[in-house]
């Protein structure tokens, strides 16, 4: 991927250079390979990039720390597009206060977030974006997780080091919570230091 200082990059890449035999992740004691993850990932991208999203728009990740998290946060910055990772057991009205703030053009809704989206107000649900459900039952207007995963591949989209990866809410404790924005040089720097 190169050095941090380059001008052009993409997070997404740090799952490249590894054996596509080799385990990326365990998640709910299934094991998927780094061959698997980029397959998924790069089919995610393309179902995002068929449903309109693009460089710079915000995407709302409400998933465990699980699988879907993983493909969904790689596919969303891999387009150049901003990672909002929200506490899925957070109550309704906090996401949709949060979604209110980050206006995302998509909400990808994983299994532990369920019953809390099924409560966020029909004003909120039907606001300009798409909701892909991970697994389960796709009300009505939402996409299946595994359908966008039918999508042709997408491409990496090398982006300016500082271009935003990643929005993250901090926990609010004096005040409102707020989201803070990383880029893909600050997030590549992190994991290079290990």
């Amino acid at each position: 991927m190169g050095d941090v200082g380059d001008a052009r990059m993409n997070l997404a890449r740090v799952i490249e250079p590894h054996d596509v035999d080799r385990i990326a992740l365990i998640s709910r004691n299934h094991e998927t390979t780094y061959g698997v993850l980029r397959d998924q990932v790069e089919r995610l991208r393309g179902g995002l990039v068929a449903e309109g999203v693009a460089e710079g728009d915000r995407v709302a990740i409400l998933c465990g720390n699980n699988a879907y998290f993983v493909i969904s946060y790689f596919a969303v910055i891999g387009l150049g597009a901003v990672a909002v990772p929200l506490n899925p057991t957070s109550p309704a009205p906090e996401i949709e206060r949060e979604l209110e703030v980050i206006t995302p053009r998509v909400v990808i809704v994983g299994p532990s977030a369920m019953a809390n989206w099924l409560q966020v107000s029909t004003a909120a649900a039907d606001s300009a974006y798409t909701v892909v459900i991970a697994e389960g039952d796709v009300p009505d207007g939402a996409l299946a997780f595994a359908d966008l995963l039918l999508a042709d591949p997408a491409p990496v989209v090398d982006v300016d080091g500082d271009h935003i990866a990643a929005m993250i809410f901090t926990s609010g404790t004096a005040g409102q919570p707020k989201a803070a924005m990383l880029s893909h040089r600050n997030l590549l720097a992190n994991i290079e230091q290990d």
